[in-house]
């Protein structure tokens, strides 16, 4: 299903989710925000609370009805949606949500957010989505205004809701993070956050007995993907590792 299905619907899903197979993945996500970054002055970034969990069963199938009308393939997709779940012998009916574990969700997730992709494009935004997770950045505070009303819209259409504490509504000039990186007017980063994440599994693997070179090579990874495919910004990135996690890397390296 997931093969026909992607083959099907990836023409009519936005080339602005990133997430997608040959949208650019994550760092090509983080190097379209960062190119755009100094012809805008506000941003707009969040993403949706407990996104798979919140899924809509009946609001779905509606958005893959319009584009799917074999009655075999919809009847599997139902198949897929409401599924049991066994608790302690207790089999329990899920009626909402997706699983996190199907490899047909990450095709799922991407279309239950089209309105919003279409929404944004018919206004014209400069628009970067990867799975829930989105920024809008916008020349003006009358065009930001406009594009958070219209989220705002098709988030109540879809019953989904916003993320309290991870939505950024602002200037560029104050910087906000996105996919693992900060993003300022000085340049892309590392959020704080990421760094604490890596210190935090260093840690974990000192406190297991990890040998030295095992926290090494984690270490030398987690630098290579930072650092993989983004090119232009690598400099004032590895600056921003060492200011918020240089004590801790030096006691373990």
């Amino acid at each position: 299903m997931t093969i026909v299905l992607t083959e099907h619907l990836t023409p009519v899903l936005s080339s602005r989710c990133f997430h997608l197979a040959g949208n650019g993945g994550l760092k090509g996500a983080v190097r379209e925000v960062a190119a755009n970054l100094s012809v805008h002055t506000f941003v707009f970034r969040t993403d949706v609370k407990r996104y798979y969990a919140s899924i809509n069963h009946g609001i779905l199938m509606d958005i893959v009805g319009k584009y799917v009308q074999d009655d075999a393939v919809l009847r599997l997709m139902w198949g897929y949606l409401r599924r049991y779940v066994s608790d302690g012998g207790a089999f329990i009916d899920i009626t909402q949500g997706i699983s996190l574990g199907c490899p047909l969700s990450p095709l799922m997730g991407a279309l239950f957010l089209k309105p919003l992709d279409d929404r944004m494009a018919a206004l014209g935004c400069f628009y970067v989505r990867y799975q829930d997770d989105w920024v809008i950045l916008a020349p003006t505070r009358w065009k930001l205004r406009k594009a958070i009303k219209a989220t705002n819209q098709v988030m109540s259409e879809l019953r989904v809701v916003k993320h309290p504490d991870k939505t950024v509504i602002g200037s560029v000039a104050r910087g906000f993070d996105f996919l693992g990186y900060w993003f300022s007017p000085a340049g892309l980063g590392i959020a704080r956050k990421t760094v604490e994440r890596m210190v935090e599994n260093m840690r974990r693997l000192y406190e297991l007995g990890a040998p030295y070179e095992r926290i090494v090579a984690y270490f030398q990874r987690w630098c290579r993907w930072v650092k993989g495919g983004i090119s232009a910004d690598l400099e004032s990135a590895i600056v921003s590792l060492f200011v918020y996690g240089r004590s801790a890397i030096e006691f373990f390296l």
